[in-house]
């Protein structure tokens, strides 16, 4: 019996979806955002964000400083559990640098001008120290949760893990994250040309040398 050696094809990749696409399909099903509320990036966004405020309001008393911290708990409680849905949606979403631009920028500074409103109205003191280092920190945290989301941490609905599971991987994620930027810049050093000039004319050196 004459042995097939032909192999199968194999299947077409998949192509990533592009932004503009998931964009649209957010606008035209907004509710699918309620059901990926991600009360991870709720919770971790009212642990990093919430002391800022207690702390700028502080000199003014510690009922103030509470009355700070609460509205802003309760403004990371609603806003960061949709803003991780959107990064959940999009976290795929390709050109990659143009969705990192969005998340990272764009929807902060919206939330951020919420944010200010919110805390304008009701009086808190130092109101424009806190509301920078709140809109870096939410920037910051952004980047991070979508680094993290496409490793298959801090998400809800399909595909979630446990939240111990994610707070033990998180150490070693943010390890990966503030290595990410020196390890491009070293890929993109090594693959200069000059860099490849010098490795090709490397061989030359040596026969030069050895007459």
């Amino acid at each position: 019996m004459k042995r097939n050696s032909e192999a199968l094809p194999s299947e077409p990749a998949t192509p990533a979806p592009r932004l503009a696409a998931l964009l649209g399909e957010v606008l035209r099903h907004p509710q699918q955002l309620f059901r990926l509320w991600n009360w991870k990036s709720a919770l971790l966004s009212i642990i990093l964000r919430g002391p800022i405020f207690f702390l700028a309001a502080l000199r003014q008393g510690f009922e103030v400083a509470m009355a700070s911290l609460l509205a802003e708990s309760i403004f990371c409680a609603a806003s960061a559990g949709f803003y991780g849905a959107i990064v959940q949606t999009l976290k795929d979403a390709e050109p990659q640098w143009i969705t990192g631009v969005f998340l990272s920028v764009i929807l902060p500074v919206f939330f951020q001008i919420i944010e200010y409103l919110i805390h304008w109205f009701r009086g808190t003191p130092h109101l424009r120290v806190a509301e920078i280092v709140s809109l870096f920190v939410g920037s910051i945290s952004a980047l991070f949760n979508w680094y993290a989301m496409r490793r298959g941490t801090l998400l809800v609905g399909r595909g979630q893990g446990g939240f111990g599971g994610d707070l033990r991987r998180l150490p070693r994620l943010f390890l990966g994250f503030v290595a990410l930027l020196p390890r491009k810049l070293g890929a993109k050093s090594s693959s200069s040309p000059k860099l490849k000039v010098g490795i090709s004319n490397a061989p030359n050196l040596q026969t030069k040398v050895a007459r």
